[in-house]
Order: C-alpha cells, then structure tokens, then sequence
C-alpha cells in the first residue's frame, strides 16, 4: 500500500475516532441532563465527563477544518501547515478546553442546585467510578 493512502486511511480513522470520542460523552451529559429535568427517579452527575463537550470542541474543530487539506496532498497536518497556523490550531484548543473547564464548574453547581431543588439525594452505594469519570448518583427523595 503506498504510503499516501497510508496517511489518508490513518488521518480518516482519527477523524471517526476523535468525533466518536466527543460524540459519546457529550451524549452522555445530555442525556443525565434530560433525566434531571425530566425528573427520573435515579439521575447521575457526570462531574469530570461535564468537561468534554465544549473541551475538545477546538480539537475536534481544528482536525475536522485542517484535515481535507492534509489528507489530499496525503502528508500530515503538521507537514502541510506553517508552524503559524499549528500554532493558532493550538491555541483555539486550549482555549476551548479552558472554557470546558469553566463549563464543568458551571453546569455543576447547576446541577446540584437543580437536585436540591428536585429534593434528590446523594447515593454512595450507586455511585459509579468509570474510566470516563465519577459518575454521582442521586435519587428522588420520598419525603
């Protein structure tokens, strides 16, 4: 296999792979989220995964604008781009993942505020470490 069609096979699978590494999670807090609002009677707070889906949209952002390019002439991003444009590519993601930082705090205690107000406690017995986070259960109070 030569290696252009090498680089594009390997830039295709990065793209599917980021995408689904952003897609999953983001689903994830979005549907934690309805079940808050829709007020189920076992709802989960998703605390560290809060940060992915505006974290890594400069990344998934800059792959997806950077790649058609890379992936016609079949060489690398960095091999196609001046180190000027790398670096404003960084720069966009790291931005967005400290405003994903800034997010995950926000939703957080808006969330607790929400399961205050729902009159939800917290379950350290359903409480769930995974490798995507710590996933906190709260369930509807009967009081």
């Amino acid at each position: 296999m030569p290696s252009k069609i090498k680089v594009r096979f390997a830039g295709v699978t990065l793209i599917i792979f980021a995408l689904l590494c952003w897609i999953y999670p983001s689903y994830s807090v979005y549907s934690d989220y309805i079940e808050l609002l829709s007020k189920e009677p076992v709802v989960r707070v998703s605390i560290i995964t809060l940060w992915v889906p505006v974290g890594l949209i400069g990344a998934v952002a800059s792959l997806i604008w950077m790649s058609p390019r890379a992936l016609y002439h079949g060489k690398g991003i960095g091999k196609v781009y001046s180190p000027k444009a790398m670096q404003l590519a960084n720069k966009l993601t790291l931005y967005f993942a400290l405003a994903g930082i800034a997010f995950a705090a926000g939703w957080t205690y808006h969330s607790l505020d929400l399961l205050e107000k729902y009159g939800y406690v917290y379950s350290r017995d359903l409480t769930k470490i995974t490798p995507t986070g710590i996933h906190l259960t709260y369930v509807k109070s009967s009081t």
